[in-house]
């Protein structure tokens, strides 16, 4: 049978010899239009199977599963399709025929374009059929039932993804009703159900800010498609393009009033004649938001209270009334009833008379709820009768948690906490005080524990941060504000109305100029202005005030300390971290109530002799220094440090081989240690360790932080000798122009880096490969920089040789890197391999090439699981070599091009190794 190439050739043949004549005599059903027109529409459905077969090869990819036909039929579906393209072409150029007037060339054009479509139509046939076979092997599981576990909410959930596939015209849905009702929790539910179909591309909830900010919203989107920062139209613009040729999902909580979503950039949400599936859900707490976004009714979904029973079956999950008579079971049913189906009131009251065994408590908790301002019915399904109720579940709180619960609260709305920092910050503002800082960590870890139990915390996306549901912080602050009587005593993100404040935070707003306090203010206890533009000159009207203790202008542009912070005498938390400080003024000293001093990140720092023994309340002194293109120049003499008795950590730099060996044998309480090695030019190895004894090797268990910069060729990474204990390091940072080896002695065992989350890998130019990564099981985030010598990251005997589908299977069980989240290359010129595909990634959301150009694969057989961005130029994109070709049009669905400007704004954040990861991939 002739190829669609020799039909071509039939057609294109314009010699009229005898035998052609004579076929087409003997063959005059080659004439008839119909063939033409039967082989029409089976290429049309051709057509229409190969897009069902591609959808299923990038649907099955994501999911982490290839169908191993597709690409082959896929290709020989396109030549034959193809081939149709150019039979319509000759087909349109030949007159529609009166057989008695025709030409002998039109009469044989007619004849050949018969018969190639009567020779193709077979072929047609047999791709439709095979294609709909694959398609029905490949048939994709059905998204797994997703319930809430009550009648009521199910119906609701279903009535909410119902109307998200069947909607029209205009794309917008609303999940509406009071506070505390659970549309968040439903929003979350429609997500999962979403994430695990294949309606959309992609998927995206975020928190919508209370004003409905545009801004916000954008910088909120940006962050989650991992897109880079920027402002206004240009912001706009880019959220635009990502999303104008993708189907996909916007869901947006808690809505509370008109938001343009043209502005922010979203693509038109009307379906009719769109060939892409666009919606957008909101939730909303009146129906009034639902008439500004223009949401037809049918369209607007209520949530209704729980019923009774429903209520009395989440709150008997969450009160445990085994410790309760039966005689009294009377008191946790009257509770859930005065409760009005709210699932959050029910959860966190529940919890919060959980195990309570004395029927008092309960008696107690029952009358407070009939007091007759909460059975008020005008009242009763207000937002401040909830908080009214939820204040029997604060009440139970000890009194550090109630702080620590208030604390959280201070931060804007959507705010993600790391739990480290968020223990760190009640460390600082004093509510955590103990004698060792391990034990100080533990006690918030458990506070955080605690506070998640009562549900007044959450766990954010990524399982590990937290955060507060808009609602909760809202009660948070009713109770800082004295129940809404005073709410000037906390002031969030405004310059106004500071007078009477006791806490300020004004982070990330771009200020140059202190706003203006009055010089007879005499409660502010708490400033936060961290992230902003503020120089030594913004602090000339700052007055002295007797009440501050906490103060914090991390990540600011000083040069100086201003004399002015130093009049702050009362002072007992001071961050001037990740500034340009070079000096420290000797009235620094003057604060001698001062227990935790951070002066990170600030590489040409001077602090004169002298000053530091003044500080004798010192619990906390950071003055290390992790800088990609300079270390720091300043070494903190040892006799004053070890002087400073209250210590419990230190971060400090080290910068000669002596003084390295000094530390060793002190009980100073190091924490984050940055060692600078860069004498002995000539000689080979830098050793993490002493051959010494310790006096009190306990004390150096502490270590967290390391930095290591040599000039040396090789790194010592021993765990037989050494005093620091790098077993408990989390985060490390090697930085070295003349590295080619990194030894990490006993590292298969566990006995160094056995707790290591990040590592940062800077200008080691002559490094190959850093294969013993792969025994760093909790291994979070890899960051390799201008490593211009590396050409794979996982070096391997095997990569290269042909294996039997077992062996696949067991080298993806062994060769796996359980915990990686996040991975940056840039600047690495010979790089070709990251490592074998056979390696699995299956935490890795993230993943950042810049700057590679001889790397031409990924190592991925599939789509990672939790995979959510990829970033690189978009030339590096197009040159990417695939051996499934299925595969890339689904990694093409994460992938994020970086324009010139982004790869400016990355080096620049580079500078700092300390910058958090969350901005490395949002700058």
């Amino acid at each position: 049978m002739a190829s669609p190439s020799d039909a071509a050739t039939i057609i294109w043949s314009t010699e009229l010899d005898l035998a052609s004549l004579i076929a087409m005599v003997r063959n005059r059903d080659y004439f008839a239009g119909a063939r033409f027109h039967v082989l029409r529409g089976a290429c049309e459905h051709l057509a229409h199977v190969r897009e069902c077969v591609r959808r299923r090869a990038r649907v099955a990819a994501r999911r982490g599963r290839r169908l191993a036909t597709a690409a082959a039929w896929t290709e020989e579906a396109e030549i034959y399709l193809l081939r149709f393209g150019e039979l319509r072409s000759a087909h349109g150029r030949i007159p529609r025929l009166i057989f008695w007037g025709a030409t002998p060339l039109d009469l044989l054009g007619c004849y050949r374009v018969g018969k190639v479509a009567s020779l193709m139509m077979p072929q047609v046939k047999r791709l439709c059929e095979e294609g709909g076979r694959i398609v029905r092997r490949s048939k994709l599981p059905q998204p797994m039932e997703i319930s809430t576990g009550f009648a009521s909410r199910d119906r609701t959930l279903r009535a909410a993804i119902e109307r998200v596939r069947t909607i029209q015209p205009n794309g917008i849905v609303a999940i509406w009703g009071r506070a505390g009702l659970g549309k968040t929790y439903l929003l979350k539910l429609v997500e999962e159900y979403f994430s695990r179909d294949d309606t959309f591309d992609l998927v995206l909830r975020i928190a919508s800010p209370r004003d409905s900010s545009v801004a916000k919203v954008q910088s909120e989107i940006a962050k989650k498609l991992m897109l880079a920062n920027c402002d206004g139209m240009q912001h706009r613009a880019r959220i635009f393009d990502f999303l104008k040729e993708r189907n996909f999902l916007l869901l947006l909580d808690c809505v509370c009033q008109r938001l343009d979503l043209e502005e922010v950039g979203i693509p038109s949400l009307d379906l009719v004649g769109s060939c892409y599936n666009r919606r957008v859900v909101f939730t909303a707490c009146s129906s009034h938001v639902c008439d500004q976004m223009n949401v037809e009714v049918e369209n607007r979904i209520e949530v209704h209270c729980l019923d009774h029973a429903e209520s009395w079956e989440i709150f008997k999950q969450n009160a445990d009334l085994d410790y309760l008579g039966h005689q009294h079971m009377y008191l946790p049913r009257n509770i859930s009833a005065e409760l009005l189906g709210s699932p959050l009131e029910l959860v966190t009251i529940g919890k919060a008379m959980h195990n309570k065994k004395d029927a008092i408590y309960w008696q107690n908790a029952l009358h407070y709820l009939t007091e007759s301002c909460l059975r008020d019915t005008q009242w009763s399904g207000s937002e401040e009768a909830t908080f009214f109720r939820l204040k029997l579940a604060y009440d139970s709180l000890t009194g550090i948690l109630k702080d620590c619960f208030k604390l959280c609260s201070l931060w804007p709305e959507g705010h993600i906490f790391n739990q480290r920092k968020l223990v760190d910050f009640w460390i600082g503002s004093g509510l955590i005080q103990g004698d060792d800082i391990e034990a100080s960590y533990n006690e918030g870890f458990s506070h955080i524990t605690t506070l998640q139990e009562f549900c007044l915390l959450e766990p954010a996306e990524d399982g590990e941060a937290v955060q507060m549901q808009s609602t909760i912080r809202d009660f948070a602050l009713w109770v800082v504000h004295n129940q809404g009587e005073d709410k000037n005593k906390w002031r969030i993100q405004t310059k106004e109305n500071w007078g009477l404040a006791e806490q300020v935070l004004l982070v990330g707003l771009k200020i140059t100029e202190l706003p203006r306090i009055p010089s007879n203010q005499k409660t502010l206890e708490v400033l936060i202005l961290q992230h902003n533009y503020l120089e030594d000159g913004s602090f000339g009207n700052f007055p002295s005030l007797l009440s501050l203790q906490y103060l914090d202008l991390s990540f600011n542009k000083l040069s100086n300390i201003p004399v002015e912070i130093c009049m702050q005498v009362n002072l007992r938390y001071l961050n001037l971290s990740n500034n340009r400080i070079k000096t420290v003024p000797v009235e620094l000293g003057c604060l001698t109530r001062l227990r935790h001093l951070h002066l990170r990140n600030n590489p040409n720092l001077v602090i004169p002799n002298g000053i530091l023994p003044k500080l004798q309340n010192l619990v906390v002194l950071d003055v290390c220094s992790f800088n990609l293109l300079q270390c720091s120049s300043y070494e903190a003499p040892i006799n004053e440090l070890v002087r400073m008795d209250k210590l419990q950590s230190l971060g400090i730099t080290v910068r000669s081989e002596t003084s390295f060996q000094g530390i060793s044998k002190t009980t100073l309480p190091i924490r984050s240690l940055s060692i600078v090695i860069y004498n002995h030019e000539d000689g080979y190895e830098t050793h993490v360790s002493s051959e010494n004894s310790c006096i009190n090797p306990e004390r150096q268990t502490n270590l967290f932080e390391l930095g290591i910069y040599t000039r040396q060729k090789t790194i010592v990474l021993d765990s037989i000798h050494s005093m620091w204990n790098v077993q408990h390091v989390e985060k490390a940072y090697l930085h070295g122009y003349f590295v080619d080896r990194i030894i990490c002695q006993k590292l298969h065992t566990g006995d160094i880096f056995a707790k290591l989350r990040r590592l940062d890998i800077v200008r080691c130019s002559r490094l190959n490969h850093i294969s013993w990564i792969i025994h760093l099981p909790l291994l979070e985030d890899l960051l390799l920089f201008s490593c211009s010598r590396l050409d794979r990251i996982i070096a391997s005997a095997q990569d290269d040789v042909v294996k039997t589908n077992q062996e696949k299977e067991n080298l993806s069980v062994n060769n796996t890197f359980p915990s990686l989240k996040r991975m940056t290359l840039i600047e690495a010129g010979a790089l070709v391999r990251i490592c074998s595909p056979f390696f699995s990634f299956p935490s890795l959301e993230c993943l950042q090439i810049s700057a590679c150009p001889l790397l031409k694969k990924l190592p991925f057989l599939t789509v990672p699981s939790k995979l959510k961005c990829i970033r690189g130029e978009n030339e590096w994109w197009d040159g990417l070599e695939w051996e499934d070709q299925d595969l890339e049009p689904s990694l093409e669905l994460y992938f994020h091009g970086l324009s010139a400007e982004d790869q400016l704004s990355e080096l620049y954040l580079f500078n700092s190794l300390e910058v958090e990861w969350a901005s490395i991939f949002t700058p």
